[in-house]
Formats: C-alpha cells, structure tokens, sequence
C-alpha cells in the first residue's frame, strides 16, 4: 500500500523526533561529506510522506551551531529558479528554533529558508541562502544573519553536495543546548526525481503551519546512541489531524 492509498498520509498521524547528534569539532564546509559519519545521517522519513528517499540528510551540533549537509544524486545539470524554488534543483528549510508544538500558524522563532546548491549561470557556481516570509504568521521572524550563515557546495557527475552552518546568532531565537527541540522540515527539489519531503508531507499545510514539521531533539554530549529503524521516533499528534 503506498502513500496515495491512505485516506490520511502517514505523516499527518505521527510526527517524527530524530535525534541530532552532538560532534566536538565542527565540519568544514567544503562541500564534501568526509567529515560526516553515518551516525549523523538522518532517518529515511520521505516514505512517510509517500514519497521516494533519493537524497541523504545529515545534522549536527554543538556550541557553536548547529550543521546541517545535503547529498542529492544529480547526473544532469542542476538548475536554480529563484521566482519559483520548487520548479528547480533547491532545498526548502523550515525551521522553528523554539520548537512549539501547540500553534498552527507561525511566530517570530519560525524561518523559511531557501538554499540554491548553485548560482543563476555557468560562470557563477557560488550557493546561496535567502529567507522567505511564512504566510498567515501571527509575527515574522527577523531576517536571518547571512553573513553568519556557512554555505558550501560542490557539483559532481553524480551528485552534489549543500553544507550548511547556523551559528546561534544566525537564527532568532536558537540557543543550543542538550535536550533543545527544535521543529524542522526539509523539502528538496529535484527537476528529474520530483520532491522528497523530510519531516512533514505534501498533503499538509507546512507552508505556514509549524505544527506539521517534525522535531529535531539535540543529543547529548556523551550519546552515541544510532538508530537504525526509521520508525523509530515516531509519535502519534493525536486525535486532531491536520486539514
């Protein structure tokens, strides 16, 4: 049974806690993934949404931010459209750095970032970051520190790579510490494979809803705990399913 043979996405009736894993030393952003450890790689949530899992997503953290890389398999040319990040090679971060769990419509703590692995043409290669208002926000975030922010890319024959660094001071309202949950969604976009979903579902509002993105709990120092079972970390939301 897949996705689409649900009378509800399997998303809308749990929502998923994946451990963030504490690292001493923060990763170079080179865009290249050797730094990164398996323990960091992120459970496989994309079936959940009823959707395929092409892309791997890694998270860190420690004091000095939280760190965050992207591998996506990418044998063509990856294009950018910045009027329309959806209709090309983009990922979508939607991030609320207090982690309410009760609201359905966005504060001051909720961000929509949008990162381009690429710039606009063949002789500009530099990624980038931009933020983008949430609809329907009860407050709107203050823009994002982008000078900050670490971004890194590298472009392969068979795939690319999006690094990224979130000091404290990037985002309003983030202060790492043990135990910090934070909702998180990540939507990636792909002109040949379609969109795959990590932390919430086409099928509900996270668009402007903080509520239907998943939680990112930050580890302990001295957990090496890895999960291996996707499932693992799912929680049910309760009787009320998001419309």
């Amino acid at each position: 049974m897949n996705g689409s043979e649900h009378e509800f996405p399997p998303a809308a009736l749990f929502r998923s806690i994946a451990i963030c894993p504490w690292r001493e030393h923060s990763p170079e952003l080179d865009g290249v993934l050797e730094e990164w450890s398996e323990r960091e790689l992120m459970p496989p949530l994309a079936e959940l949404a009823g959707g395929e899992q092409y892309a791997d997503l890694y998270l860190a953290w420690n004091g000095d931010g939280l760190y965050l890389a992207l591998s996506v398999p990418k044998q063509e040319r990856v294009v950018i459209n910045r009027q329309s990040p959806g209709t090309g090679d983009a990922l979508q971060l939607f991030i609320d750095t207090r982690g309410a769990e009760t609201g359905h419509r966005a504060t001051q703590f909720c961000h929509h970032l949008v990162v381009f692995p690429t710039g606009a043409g063949p002789e500009d290669e530099r990624p980038s970051v931009v933020q983008r208002p949430l609809r329907r926000a009860l407050q709107r975030a203050p823009e994002a520190d982008f000078d900050a922010i670490g971004v890194a890319s590298s472009l392969g024959s068979e795939r690319y790579v999006v690094e990224l660094g979130f000091p404290p001071e990037s985002l309003h309202g983030y202060e790492p510490e043990e135990g910090l949950r934070i909702a998180m969604a990540a939507v990636v976009s792909d002109i040949q494979r379609g969109t795959q979903y990590w932390g919430t579902a086409p099928d509900l509002p996270y668009l402007w809803d903080p509520s239907t993105w998943g939680l990112v709990e930050h580890g302990r120092r001295s957990d090496r705990r890895r999960t291996a079972d996707p499932r693992a970390g799912l929680h049910p939301i309760g009787p009320e399913v998001p419309s």
